[in-house]
């Protein structure tokens, strides 16, 4: 089943909970499903819900609980990855009977995971969202990319957010040795504007992601910086010496002065580049420590 084969349906939909970008690439893709006359619900936690609220004004939602994994701002994600393990997998079993009785109770037709392995049906066709086929692992790491694709087989097909050249992506979207796999392209919130061509502000930071790394990213950035040199739009928690524009509840605020920016400063997340793409400026982008995709 192509994107562009989906009409008039009902579908459920869950966005991974490991930072809001997996939010923020949703949104363009619900919007263009609405667009074809499809009924989307939402399963997220109240956070994501907030956010989603801001941009669909009738958009229905079931209370799901995310992933355990918290990270330490170390830059040592594999290991913190590791250390889960056991909740992960506990709470990868839950969420298959979960999403069993939310297809029963609310007729759905597709079920779509946004990078969440358990987010899926044995009852209906099952779809999952990535820009990652190939994970960026090391030699001796490879057990983990034996499980993450015997984990992507399990669905019925595969959306990867990229062109088929893997432009945006690279390695990490090219299709190896899967079958069932079509790049859908990028998708961005900016999808619903009309993005201005004049540009007012200088330089934008969005100090986004997890709340540790975010922190550590305002901190690098501005030392010798005066307020009036640099916007920041961040959550509402991080420690800076001068007023910021909160992301928490207020992203269509925060998109107005984003599509204003001549320049971005940002943690390259790949939700942050096909941002990118759809607002054709310039950008600073500085990996988060210990996620080698970056």
């Amino acid at each position: 089943m192509k994107l562009i084969e989906i009409h008039n349906r009902r579908i459920l939909l869950s966005p991974l909970n490991w930072g809001m970008g997996h939010v923020s690439r949703c949104i363009g893709l619900i919007n263009e499903l609405r667009k074809a006359d499809n009924h989307v619900i939402i399963a997220c936690n109240e956070e994501q819900k907030e956010v989603f609220n801001g941009y669909f004004e009738d958009l229905e939602f079931i209370n799901h609980e995310g992933y355990p994994f918290k990270f330490k701002g170390k830059g040592n994600f594999s290991w913190d990855l590791i250390k889960c393990g056991r909740k992960l997998l506990k709470r990868h079993k839950q969420e298959r009977l979960e999403v069993s009785a939310m297809v029963d109770e609310h007729q759905i037709d597709y079920v779509i995971s946004d990078h969440r392995y358990g987010f899926r049906s044995e009852k209906v066709k099952s779809i999952l969202i990535t820009h990652q086929l190939c994970l960026p692992v090391l030699w001796f790491e490879f057990p983990v990319q034996f499980i993450h694709t015997k984990l992507l087989r399990k669905f019925d097909r595969i959306w990867v957010m990229d062109y088929p050249d893997s432009r945006l992506a690279g390695r990490l979207s090219r299709n190896e040795d899967l079958h069932s796999v079509d790049y859908i392209g990028p998708f961005s919130r900016f999808q619903l504007y009309e993005i201005p061509e004049i540009k007012t502000i200088e330089e934008v930071l969005i100090a986004s992601g997890p709340q540790i790394y975010a922190q550590q990213l305002i901190d690098k950035t501005i030392k010798g910086i005066r307020p009036n040199q640099l916007r920041i739009i961040g959550n509402s928690g991080l420690n800076i010496p001068w007023k910021i524009e909160h992301i928490s509840g207020s992203w269509r605020q925060s998109d107005e002065i984003i599509m204003k920016a001549k320049k971005i400063i940002s943690h390259s997340g790949y939700s942050t580049l096909m941002d990118l793409h759809y607002l054709k400026i310039g950008a600073d982008l500085i990996a988060t420590p210990g996620q080698r995709e970056q």
